[in-house]
């Protein structure tokens, strides 16, 4: 082993080098840590995904379940917890036109973030068809209709002026509502 004549040897590039990977590790943390909170999906998009998972599973036992009328429909999609029931159009599901049952999914989602907590609730509703003649069993998310109110408790229809007109007759199969249900939307 060699000796400078000042005195110094490794010791001072061994330090060196150890305080540069230190720097290098910090710098590495951080950016990993940053890139992680940019490419975490939004709270509000964790709770469409937890929405729409929600209403997989609604038509998944609607299409799987053993009642056939719409109102046995109606009632099987509205025991699940924080879903409204809005609409129930149809008679049965074994003849075409099938059943359309529209109802809407609550999702109420909060995490905690360094200055606190975020949270957010929602709100979306969907549209599953149910006919087993056209084998036509498909889900759709939809609007949410203005007159429904948020909590999915029916409102009184406005009582109309004796001047206005009457609303247009609908077209096709009656509606059938639930009872606990919202009636049905006619279509604009």
């Amino acid at each position: 082993m060699v000796r400078r004549a000042d005195g110094t040897g490794r010791l001072p590039r061994v330090l060196s080098i150890v305080v540069l990977a230190i720097l290098l590790l910090l710098v590495a943390s951080v950016g990993h840590t940053i890139l992680t909170i940019t490419t975490e999906p939004s709270i509000e998009e964790r709770a469409h995904s937890e929405a729409e998972r929600r209403a997989a599973v609604i038509g998944d036992a609607l299409v799987h379940g053993v009642a056939d009328d719409a109102a046995g429909l109606g009632q099987s999609a509205a025991r699940n917890d924080r879903v409204d029931v809005l609409t129930v159009d149809g008679t049965d599901r074994r003849h075409s036109p099938g059943v359309r049952v529209v109802f809407r999914v609550h999702v109420t989602m909060s995490q905690p973030l360094m200055a606190g907590r975020a949270s957010t609730e929602m709100r979306v509703c969907f549209r599953q068809v149910l006919d087993q003649e056209r084998r036509d069993f498909s889900r759709s998310q939809v609007p949410c209709p203005d007159n429904a109110p948020p909590d999915g408790t029916p409102t009184p229809e406005p009582a109309r002026s004796s001047t206005a007109p009457a609303p247009p007759p609908m077209s096709g199969p009656e509606p059938t509502t639930v009872p606990g249900t919202l009636p049905p939307v006619p279509a604009r």
